[in-house]
């Protein structure tokens, strides 16, 4: 049997070498599937553990919301009305302001741009034509305090639409340690504001934020690519601002000496006191805290309802005094909507203030470079753990261990977010255990099967050398289909507890077992002139009066009971000396009419025999587990019992599948101790219940209970009556009962 098994141990290692090497393979080509898949564990992460919110962050957000749009009109407004909401911020002490729009257009209720309008199509001069353009009161006011105004990356040309520029002018530049990393996001150029703006801003950052395939911001660049200009993000360029701060510092892997090969990545992104860990294309990921009202006021609250509020409004010092102020909006038609892993709906602005947010209080989520490395040797680990002891053919062992593993992975990953505020993947962790169990367990069970056929083709040729001379003698009768009809004593014998020790023995070791017993067992069958039908895995079918006839068919099977036990017993013995479990048998006998002969096809036949008591033989056999005996015997069978075996009646009883009810019996030697109590006290215990007097058989079960007897439990017997009676108790039986009952189930 070496063959098979280490075949099934190459076949194992393998598995487990693929396995090895699709998942180490998705782990470092990171195809777009997984990524999404990890994106999303990632976000259950969040919604597990999101960032505390602090209420005094010096971070907040002036929202130009619905209800500012009914009041001031429809979007975009008159510049004067962002100057006089800038000039009321700057009042107030805001460190900063940053305006998450674009203000890529004139005006157009600007004196002059009016004027322009109305002499395009015809009309007079206006008067005031000449006054101050409305930009440049802006631009003005913009000046007077730190200001940041925004820009746009988009995927057009410059030149082939107005407001682009390929080289947008900063006011604090990002230096590089190295070259640039490939990685980071580019565009050919960028949507930026009117010069006159521009030139009274402290800063210009960039608000694309990106999001995932699946629309899910997730992270934000910090820093972008707009044609041969790197341009900081709109959040950190207002970090720079409110520190004065003179520009960024970009820190990437070329310069470390982390990296000696491979491309140049992102490290870091530092902005005067603060430094941000960055990932390898230059995102800063976002641990969000989620929308709260406490960060956001409405421009009502800053210009009132008519836009004439005018003082220091102390509520209005108390939200924006010292913090840094975004201006955005979450007016749905503005379009500036975007989906994060807490919220589907949230304000574009609102991502940068938690950006800012987390970067001012040092809350940062990490995924070490080495993180990748940590889990792949754990990936790696659990596969040859697992295979390991498929190896070892324990099966539970490696269900538990696979379920160890891979539950391991899943609880890591939040512990370590929650805790630590580190990334950890544990999607391939996780489902590589699952990987090289399921094909590690079948090829098992394959193996298992293989063995067990192995046992039935070796034993297939084993028949007594009596049925020899019957076939030369009547080959027609005997070799041909047709069969013939005869009384037939069959006897079913199975080996008690093979199945729940099977699941924890190897192949060689469920051969030997079976071997041991099937070999002690057939040996006594043919020397008790029985004829072997067939081996079912540990079980024997066996039957007498066919080929050769046997007039006392059914007292030659009675007479193979005691030796089958016997031969149990040394079976037993042997194989425990071989540290295999003990060996007990059950054992099943009826005489009937039955059909024998060859039953197949010409390719293959067997010498068998069918019918219905057959079939009771085979439901006796599983019977004696409910009555506590180790054999069970029909009623032709139980009338031929030869002087030195007593039947014992046990029940009436119509078996699964069957209408009539059977007296069914077991056989024990007549000088077997307490035998005479045992007959004679459920003898008078049945013969109560049949009688309805469930007082008198109740007490009389119950002293049955309490003898002993060898091979035998008197017992078992008597709480399956008792638990009758208790049910007839509440439903008495039919007035037609007769003491019989049926079986629900083989």
């Amino acid at each position: 049997m070496r063959g098979p098994l280490v075949q099934r141990a190459l076949g194992l290692w393998t598995i487990a070498g693929l396995v090895l090497v699709v998942c180490l393979g998705i782990l470092a080509l990171r195809p777009p599937l997984y990524l999404q898949l990890r994106d999303l564990v990632f976000d259950s992460y969040q919604r597990l553990s999101p960032r505390t919110f602090d209420p005094e962050a010096p971070v907040h957000i002036i929202d130009i919301d619905e209800a500012s749009l009914s009041a001031f009109g429809q979007w975009p407004w008159p510049r004067p009305i962002i100057a006089a909401m800038t000039e009321r911020l700057q009042a107030h002490g805001a460190a900063a302001i940053g305006f998450d729009i674009v203000f890529a257009e004139p005006d157009r209720t600007s004196p002059e741009e009016v004027a322009a309008t109305w002499r395009r199509f015809g009309g007079p001069e206006l008067a005031g034509a000449d006054l101050p353009s409305h930009d440049s009161r802006l631009g003005q006011t913009l000046a007077q305090g730190p200001s940041v105004l925004a820009i746009a990356g988009v995927g057009t040309q410059a030149g082939t639409t107005r407001g682009l520029s390929e080289r947008p002018e900063l006011r604090g530049g990002v230096a590089v340690t190295g070259r640039w990393p490939a990685s980071l996001p580019r565009y050919p150029a960028a949507l930026v504001n009117l010069p006159v703006l521009d030139a009274g801003a402290s800063g210009i950052g960039a608000i694309s934020l990106g999001a995932g395939t699946d629309g899910i911001v997730r992270t934000v660049p910090v820093v972008m690519g707009v044609g041969e200009v790197l341009v900081p993000a709109l959040s950190v360029e207002l970090l720079r601002v409110a520190q004065g701060a003179g520009g960024h510092l970009l820190r990437t892997s070329e310069a470390s000496g982390e990296t000696g090969v491979g491309p140049v990545t992102a490290l870091a992104l530092r902005t005067g006191a603060f430094e941000l860990p960055l990932e390898a294309d230059g995102r800063f990921r976002v641990h969000f805290a989620g929308q709260h009202p406490e960060r956001i006021s409405s421009v009502l609250d800053v210009l009132g309802p008519s836009g004439a509020a005018s003082g220091i409004d102390p509520a209005l010092a108390a939200r924006v005094g010292g913090k840094i102020v975004l201006i955005g909006t979450s007016a749905q038609g503005l379009l500036d909507i975007r989906a994060t892993p807490l919220d589907p709906t949230v304000p574009g602005v609102t991502i940068h203030a938690e950006l800012l947010e987390q970067v001012i209080a040092g809350q940062f989520l990490s995924r070490p470079d080495w993180m990748a490395g940590l889990e792949a040797i754990a990936l790696v680990m659990a596969v040859v753990i697992v295979t390991a002891i498929l190896r070892q053919d324990r099966p539970l062992l490696a269900l538990l261990a696979t379920f160890g593993l891979s539950g391991a992975a899943v609880v890591a990953g939040p512990a370590a977010f929650i805790h630590g505020k580190v990334l950890v993947d544990p999607v391939m962790m996780g489902l590589a255990p699952i990987a090289i169990f399921l094909p590690g367990a079948a090829l098992g069970l394959l193996a298992k099967e293989r063995a067990r056929r192995a046992i039935r083709a070796r034993f297939s040729h084993f028949v007594p050398a009596d049925l020899l001379p019957e076939i030369e003698a009547d080959p027609d009768r005997v070799l041909t289909p047709r069969g013939a009809e005869r009384e037939l004593t069959v006897l079913f014998v199975d080996m008690q507890g093979f199945s729940g020790a099977s699941e924890h023995l190897s192949p060689p070791q469920v051969l030997a077992l079976v071997n041991t017993f099937l070999s002690e067992v057939s040996a006594t069958l043919v020397t008790h002139r029985a004829t072997i039908d067939k081996f079912m895995g540990d079980a024997v079918m066996a039957f007498w009066n066919a080929p050769i006839a046997a007039a006392d068919h059914a007292e030659a099977a009675l007479g193979a009971l005691g030796p089958i036990r016997a031969a149990a017993a040394r079976a037993s013995a042997d194989a425990e000396a071989l540290g295999l479990p003990p060996i007990s048998v059950r054992i099943g006998v009826n005489t009937g009419k039955a059909a024998i002969g060859l039953v197949g096809s010409e390719a293959r036949l067997s010498y068998t025999c069918l019918g219905e008591s057959v079939n009771l033989a085979a439901r006796l056999e599983g019977l004696t587990r409910l009555y506590g005996v180790w054999n069970c015997v029909g009623p032709a069978t139980a009338a031929a019992c030869p002087d030195d075996l007593a039947p014992v009646a046990l029940d009436l009883i119509s078996v699964k599948g069957f209408r009539r009810a059977v007296e069914v019996s077991t056989v024990l030697p007549v000088d077997l101790d307490g035998l005479p109590q045992f007959r004679k006290g459920l003898a008078e215990a049945r013969s109560l219940y049949a009688a309805r007097d469930w007082d008198a058989a109740t007490a009389a079960f119950l002293a049955l209970s309490r003898l002993e007897l060898p091979g035998c439990a008197p017992d078992v017997i008597a709480s399956l009556y008792l638990d009758r009676i208790a049910q007839f108790r509440v439903s008495p039986p039919a007035a037609a009962w007769d003491g019989g009952h049926s079986a629900t189930s083989k």
